[in-house]
């Protein structure tokens, strides 16, 4: 639980308030600071590991200081975040002795939020908006903003930022920022946090935002330096660790990010995503016991249903069947049965590691299954027509794709797989008719497949004249 910027925990005016409480601390005496000041240091041990001691200070702050809005704050979100009890966190939500503090309007409103309440939260909000002086208001806007933003809720965030009517306070252009950020308006973002690191050019938190638009905006390169500019500043900063990582893994570049990947999960060594990630390096390097352990760990802090488990288990049962170990692959495989997917697709895929490991009979029993269970789906019968292909059966693969096709007219899904296959078996005249509606219907795929064939830098959409001129010219592929 975080609501300081990790800067704010790196910057001199909270180290000297720590050592102020650590040096009280040690003295056997409870701090004389404020109970913001507390609550503050509270967070810190929190976010650090240590939510026992954080609880204590909470606990010893009321103490001192009865009614106050920080530290009754601090368990109100504690309660929603941890114990997911929206009625114990009212209940210290109202414990607060100053009912006009704007924490304590933004806290009703979090935990209407939290209940699925947006519209109810935007009418609280607005009620108390126009009950506010007007100097209070532009702040009263931000803050507003920022909290819809956290639960996803983009409109009615746009809506109260443009309430805000001074538009070059900082506050405003985070928000603005983040709102663009979620919209996918990335170059806006870009800019806007390209200013606010002018501004304030030592925040990790600006330089990761900008990571994330420069990702999300394909310029990986650009967002790998801004992270690591966020590493520089702190080594241990956990988001500007995990965004280098895949911006080296979309590189493809897996062995470096393996390392940031191991970096991050040292720090946060209770999220799945660590875990996950490792296994997906390890896995694309070969080295397939090293996957087989860290999918194992992400399974273990994975909710049951959660829909990241269907790639852990496929992962983890291709480990297997690379190590031969097939009963324990099926095994494996047997737990996506319980969860909220497409079972024949399942099916599909175990085939395909049968086939891969030269039980074709099984696997041509279980692509059968799967596409009389879908009641021959088309979009089965060509994973079906794919995995043949990538399996090496070239004639068999050819077999279905000309079946689907004829079954399926007007179908132009797969051609870029059918165009290889018959690329692989000679067959010309089939091969330029797929290359063509593939160059129309599918040039990323296409171009991935068959790129290899082609000069370089050319686009797919020229793809069939260059070869239809070359067989005319050479009378052969």
């Amino acid at each position: 639980m975080s609501y300081n910027s990790e800067d704010y925990f790196l910057s001199n005016d909270f180290k000297a308030i720590l050592k102020k409480f650590e040096e009280a601390e040690n003295e056997g005496r409870f701090a004389l600071l404020d109970s913001d000041e507390l609550v503050d240091i509270a967070e810190y041990y929190y976010n650090n590991g240590k939510p026992d001691k954080a609880g204590e200070i909470i606990e010893r702050t009321l103490s001192v200081y009865p009614g106050s809005a920080a530290p009754l704050l601090f368990q109100a979100r504690l309660a929603l975040i941890e114990d997911k009890d929206t009625a114990k966190a009212e209940y210290f939500t109202e414990m607060i002795e100053d009912k006009t503090d704007p924490e304590y309007f933004y806290m009703k409103a979090e935990t209407m939020l939290y209940k699925g309440m947006a519209d109810e939260a935007d009418t609280y909000l607005k009620d108390r908006f126009d009950e506010i002086d007007d100097e209070d208001k532009d702040y009263f806007a931000i803050d507003s903003a920022a909290l819809f933003i956290d639960y996803g809720a983009i409109k009615k965030a746009e809506k109260w930022l443009k309430r805000c009517e001074d538009t070059d306070l900082i506050d405003y252009k985070e928000q603005a920022a983040r709102i663009s950020l979620e919209n996918g308006e990335y170059e806006k973002s870009k800019k806007l946090y390209n200013e606010l690191i002018d501004e304030d050019p030592f925040s990790t938190q600006y330089w990761n935002s900008l990571a994330s638009s420069q990702f999300f905006s394909n310029n990986i390169e650009d967002s790998i330096q801004s992270s690591e500019y966020s590493i520089a500043i702190n080594p241990k900063n956990a988001a500007a660790l995990l965004n280098k990582a895949n911006g080296l893994y979309n590189l493809g570049n897996y062995k470096e990010a393996l390392e940031y990947y191991k970096r991050y999960n040292e720090l946060c060594p209770d999220d799945e995503n660590g875990e996950m990630l490792i296994g997906f390096c390890n896995l694309l390097l070969e080295d397939f016991h090293g996957a087989i352990e860290h999918l194992a760990k992400a399974e273990k802090l994975l909710p049951p249903q959660s829909p990241s488990l269907i790639d852990v288990y496929k992962d983890w049962a291709f480990a297997l069947c690379r190590l031969g170990r097939m009963d324990e692959c099926m095994e494996v495989l047997d737990k996506t049965d319980k969860l909220d997917c497409d079972h024949n697709e399942m099916l599909v895929y175990r085939g395909s590691l049968l086939a891969g490991s030269g039980r074709k009979t099984e696997a041509r029993e279980l692509f059968f299954k799967a596409l009389k269970n879908s009641g021959f789906s088309p979009n089965i019968f060509l994973k079906i027509a794919i995995t043949v292909y990538e399996s090496g059966d070239l004639a068999l693969a050819y077999k279905i794709f000309k079946s689907l096709y004829e079954y399926y007219n007007g179908m132009t899904d797969g051609y870029a797989y059918f165009a290889a296959c018959c690329y692989d078996l000679g067959r010309a005249d089939e091969f330029l008719q797929c290359l063509k509606i593939a160059s129309e219907h599918s040039p990323s795929e296409l171009k991935a497949l068959l790129e290899k064939l082609f000069p370089e830098r050319m686009e797919p959409k020229d793809y069939y004249k260059y070869m239809f001129d070359k067989i005319k010219r050479n009378g052969k592929m």
